[in-house]
């Protein structure tokens, strides 16, 4: 069955297939959590959302695996209130025993779950549930090329500098296909190659960012995206 199969509304396939895609990340194991710690986490978001008011759904459903309470903190706090996320709130829950690693996967998994969720109450559908967790183990490893760009969290390089772990996050070689939005999530390879797909497939491929002709719906125009883009990033306080 398609994912939005009971929306009234058309979802372009490979719109509905990359977060069909998405949706099944969460199940498995990841950099440093596990298939049933990473849908806790997906849950811990939905219900911070709800108890927020920003979803009306989503709140109720299995437990399904302990996490500690500074996951669970980072979870809420990135599902409700990024705008004033702030680097010293990263440091405070570092300092209370989170890895820098298992910060970036928590940021990464939660940006993506609230993608879906916002995109199934646009279509007035309820939240996604959440296919069964899958056995299995973290990788717990940090890509090699990782390192010190400026940023709060090591990040990998696009290009050369980056090698193949570039190349499997960013799908590319070139330096271009890599922006700092990107790599922001490099330290768990899969959650930064997540978001490049969602980023492909709702707004554009990197490769098509100087055609100002491109659009996948033909009522908007590539202008009209970027205005739409630039509100969105505005009312949310989006520093990037």
């Amino acid at each position: 069955m398609k994912l939005y199969s009971d929306s009234e509304l058309p979802v372009r396939p490979a719109l509905e297939a990359v977060h069909a895609a998405t949706l099944a990340s969460f199940v498995g194991a990841g950099s440093w959590y596990s298939g049933a710690e990473r849908c806790e986490i997906v849950m811990e978001a939905r219900r911070a959302r709800c108890e927020a008011g920003l979803q009306e759904d989503g709140a109720v459903a299995p437990h399904y695996a302990d996490i500690n309470a500074t996951a669970r903190r980072v979870a809420a706090k990135v599902a409700t209130s990024v705008e004033d996320l702030s680097r010293d709130f990263m440091e405070e829950a570092i300092a209370q025993g989170l890895s820098i690693d298992e910060y970036v996967e928590v940021v990464g998994v939660v940006s993506r779950a609230v993608n879906l969720d916002v995109f199934a109450r646009g279509l007035g559908l309820p939240v996604r549930q959440l296919p069964s967790p899958q056995s299995g183990v973290p990788a717990r490893t940090r890509p090699a090329t990782a390192r010190d760009e400026g940023a709060w969290v090591p990040t990998v390089p696009g290009g050369s500098r980056g090698g193949d772990d570039a190349q499997r996050i960013y799908g590319s070689a070139d330096p271009q296909a890599a922006p700092f939005i990107y790599r922001a999530l490099s330290l768990c390879p899969d959650e930064a190659a997540g978001l490049v797909a969602l980023g492909a497939a709702q707004y554009l491929e990197i490769k098509d960012f100087m055609d100002l002709e491109f659009t996948y719906e033909p009522a908007l125009s590539r202008p009209q995206y970027e205005l739409l883009a630039a509100r969105v990033s505005a009312l949310h306080q989006c520093f990037y």
